[in-house]
């Protein structure tokens, strides 16, 4: 059996300064970047993309992407351009190399013998 699946976590919480189209209050909108990656085994082996939500401060509304207007999507996009993928989401792809090369000297020291 082989536990495999997509998680998420937060990589950034950010306040910007636009109004909140349910409560009209000003910089209360704070946007959330999450980063999402594959794993199996609960190891990660690559990251899928960003994705956000904004939330108000103040009436606590969520917004996703797609519900969000032409000035939130342009805050969040200058958010997520400043995020970086975290180089762990890579783990498990850099233990399948790591285990290759392992495998091939073997194999090649067992070959000299």
């Amino acid at each position: 059996m082989i536990i495999y699946g997509i998680k998420a976590k937060l990589l950034k919480a950010e306040i910007t300064s636009d109004t909140c189209p349910n409560c009209n209050t000003g910089n209360s909108i704070q946007m959330n970047v999450f980063q999402r990656w594959a794993h199996i085994f609960w190891i990660p082996f690559f990251p899928i993309g960003k994705t956000g939500v904004s939330q108000c401060l103040n009436c606590r509304q969520v917004l996703k992407l797609k519900e969000m207007s032409a000035s939130l999507k342009l805050s969040y996009d200058n958010i997520k351009s400043q995020t970086t993928i975290p180089v762990w989401t890579f783990a498990g792809c850099f233990l399948i190399v790591i285990g290759s090369i392992f495998f091939y000297i073997s194999e090649k020291q067992k070959a000299k013998k």
